[in-house]
């Protein structure tokens, strides 16, 4: 049985990314779309802009029940090396 991860709006592999055990999701691993042609993430900067915030963008996040929701992103390297090397969490 696979594990991957397939984001809702472009369709691309999501990479798994542990969360710092100090955030609220304390240590869970959650799966990120690194895609920078996804259209969420490549419309996020205009959106949030068009809100009063700047340099700030987002990429899909999905958490380990399959909710999905956004990982604000200050760049688009931003979070990249958090990726857990093993592709084999659940």
């Amino acid at each position: 049985m696979s594990n991957t991860k397939k984001c809702p709006h472009c369709g691309a592999e999501m990479d798994p990314i542990e969360m710092p055990l100090e955030s609220s999701w304390g240590g869970e691993v959650h799966y990120v779309c690194f895609n920078d042609e996804c259209c969420y993430f490549k419309n996020s900067w205009t959106a949030l802009e068009n809100q009063g915030i700047e340099q700030t963008g987002y990429r899909c996040r999905m958490d380990p029940r399959g909710a999905s929701g956004p990982m604000a992103v200050w760049s688009t390297d931003a979070l990249k090396d958090q990726v857990c090397k093993c592709k084999s969490h659940v």
